[in-house]
């Protein structure tokens, strides 16, 4: 495994691999912009294969790994310090013949299916028909003496433990500097329910992805679960959130395991977009 220096050797190691293959298909879905991001923290590596290449994005906890591959070629990867995970997306009932010889290999290296999520939509238009809903959950949080603001600087490792618990995947996150996280505060990313005396509860992470937006990693301290239903609260304040800001729509992933999940999102409009993502662990934490 080997570091990369400069965005330039990025993109000379990127063309010498097209040159080894015929045909490439890849995970890879970050942009030019998180590349460098990860190239300035000293975060990227990547490690030669003989048909394409290997990326690696350190997480601190885990590595992402990203692939540029011949399709139907075999793979060969180590184990390494800390986990390695793989999230390939596709369409459901559609996987291609390259991602089903591909998840073979990965199960033949000891790559284990950690878990299988789906991404689920609402239209910002349908905001009226939840009305009803949003006003119960509102009513929950005067109740609990309860209330929802942006979350503050202050609560950024409160955050970071909540996210900690066994509930959360740690392949969910990337690593982020404080600094990375006061920006994202300071641009009112995050939102979070706090109680009577200012204490954070619960919060969420929210990302704008062009006429999107994207609601993701909702956090809820133990003791205040299936009681309030702050995280319920949470992502209806959001969706209404979403239509003043005039996006068209409210994207979230849900885990197929998570039926409680699914069906709170199907309760309130939500409808699978028929998006599905694996995330192919190998490695202890």
């Amino acid at each position: 495994m080997t570091a990369i220096q400069s965005i330039d050797e990025y993109l000379s190691l990127l063309r010498q691999s097209k040159e080894k293959c015929n045909k490439t298909f890849t995970n890879s879905y970050i942009s030019i912009e998180e590349i460098k991001r990860y190239i300035n923290l000293g975060n990227l590596f990547y490690i030669w294969q003989d048909n394409g290449i290997f990326f690696l994005c350190d997480e601190k906890k885990y590595y992402r790994l990203l692939y540029w591959l011949e399709p139907k070629s075999r793979i060969f990867i180590s184990k390494q310090d800390k986990p390695i995970a793989i999230r390939n997306v596709y369409k459901e009932e559609k996987k291609k013949e390259e991602l089903l010889f591909l998840d073979a290999c990965l199960g033949e290296l000891g790559f284990i299916n950690e878990y299988t999520a789906i991404e689920m939509c609402i239209p910002t238009e349908e905001g009226n028909a939840i009305e009803k809903q949003k006003n119960i959950y509102e009513r929950f949080l005067k109740k609990g003496k309860f209330h929802i603001e942006y979350m503050k600087e202050n609560d950024i490792e409160h955050m970071l433990k909540l996210r900690e618990t066994e509930e959360f995947h740690i392949y969910n996150f990337k690593y982020k500097t404080r600094e990375e996280y006061c920006n994202e505060i300071k641009n009112n990313q995050y939102w979070a329910v706090y109680d009577e005396r200012n204490i954070m509860r619960a919060c969420i992470y929210t990302e704008p992805v062009f006429a999107a937006i994207l609601g993701d990693g909702i956090c809820v301290e133990k003791d205040y679960r299936n009681t309030y239903g702050l995280g319920a609260a949470l992502m209806l304040h959001v969706l209404d959130q979403a239509v003043n800001i005039n996006k068209k729509r409210y994207v979230s992933w849900c885990e197929l395991e998570n039926v409680n999940s699914m069906k709170f999102h199907e309760n309130i409009g939500f409808r699978k977009t028929g998006k599905i993502s694996d995330e192919w662990v190998i490695g202890e934490r």
